[in-house]
């Protein structure tokens, strides 16, 4: 039966030889960086989303310049031929795969094309994202703001993954690395819907890591902080905020493409993640005081919880009735 438990023997050798190449690669990232990345993805094929700026462009030009093949991913098919066109112009090998991948068919389109075009995808970027920052009690009326981030931050990525892990796994070799963010170890006010996507991801991502350790294939997360890139242009407020460059945020991942580590995470996010854990209402208190600390203009549609008590005299009398009723009785028993 499909429910039987049937219990088999473990692989114990492959652990032993992912702990030595994993000491062996980091040292080689931090030693000799730019040979270690030629080393990593010569001859490679490297399916790359969100390619059309920021952190993308830079990463595709870096992978190329190592020698992988980049197939670029992207809405604006404009900007993708012309970083193909540059890569091109500089010896390496790029071709635009434009599509959007909100739409899971489209992903199924570019996958299938990237496999007859190459026959395989090594390694797998899923840097493309959306994000929505917006308070939860302004988002009531908005459901689509949490259908707008998981569509492209997870069902995407992860429409991307199950279309090449079967290749991966015949050939018992492969990486995905799903680009993620700090906030999912600090949560932020005003970012639920984006962060509840990358929650998503990030859990898909560390289960796939434990079900194929034994295995060559790894997966990757990548919690990145502000990096100045188009994606945060719009929140004015990050003007005034310390953010990574879009130079650092390329290094980032390029480390995590050659070390093929777990996590890549920095010294504040680790910082939050213990606060989380030693002094959680400590950490609850210090981001709702900035949350407070900050206003936000509601939507035009938004009835505030004063308005909406006073709005109706009858209904505001008739609550107020049933909040003193039970003292009402009470006193009425102890008169009798």
């Amino acid at each position: 039966m499909a429910n039987d438990i049937q219990f088999r023997r473990p692989r114990i050798g492959p652990y032993i030889s992912r702990f030595r190449n994993h000491w062996a690669w980091n040292a080689k990232s931090l030693l000799t960086p730019r040979q270690a990345l030629h080393d990593r993805v010569h001859g490679k094929v490297v399916l790359l989303t969100g390619a059309s700026s920021g952190i993308g462009e830079g990463v595709a030009e870096k992978l190329a310049d190592a020698g992988a093949t980049l197939l670029l991913v992207a809405r604006n098919a404009e900007k993708l031929e012309a970083i193909a066109s540059k890569i091109k112009k500089r010896g390496g090998k790029a071709c635009i795969y434009p599509g959007d991948l909100t739409d899971l068919e489209e992903c199924d389109r570019i996958c299938q094309q990237a496999l007859a075009d190459h026959g395989r995808v090594d390694i797998l970027i899923n840097n493309a994202g959306r994000s929505i920052r917006r308070s939860i009690k302004f988002t009531v009326n908005r459901f689509h703001d949490y259908e707008r981030t998981m569509q492209l931050n997870y069902f995407a990525a992860l429409r991307l993954a199950v279309n090449l892990l079967p290749g991966m796994e015949a050939r018992d070799e492969g990486h995905i690395i799903n680009v993620s963010t700090v906030g999912v170890q600090a949560n932020p006010a005003r970012f639920s819907a984006y962060l509840g996507s990358k929650w998503a991801l990030e859990g898909w991502t560390w289960v796939a890591a434990n079900e194929y350790a034994h295995t060559n294939l790894r997966f990757s997360s990548i919690n990145y902080p502000l990096v100045r890139t188009p994606m945060i242009a719009p929140t004015k407020i990050y003007d005034y905020l310390p953010v990574m460059s879009p130079e650092t945020a390329v290094n980032w991942l390029l480390d995590v493409v050659i070390t093929q580590n777990k996590r890549k995470l920095g010294i504040f996010g680790k910082g939050a993640l213990a606060m989380y854990y030693l002094l959680p209402k400590t950490s609850e208190s210090i981001v709702n005081l900035s949350y407070q600390s900050l206003f936000e203009t509601p939507p035009a549609d938004y009835v505030s919880r004063k308005d909406r008590f006073a709005g109706d005299d009858g209904i505001a009398d008739r609550d107020n009735d049933r909040k003193v009723a039970p003292f009402r009785a009470r006193e009425n028993k102890h008169r009798a």
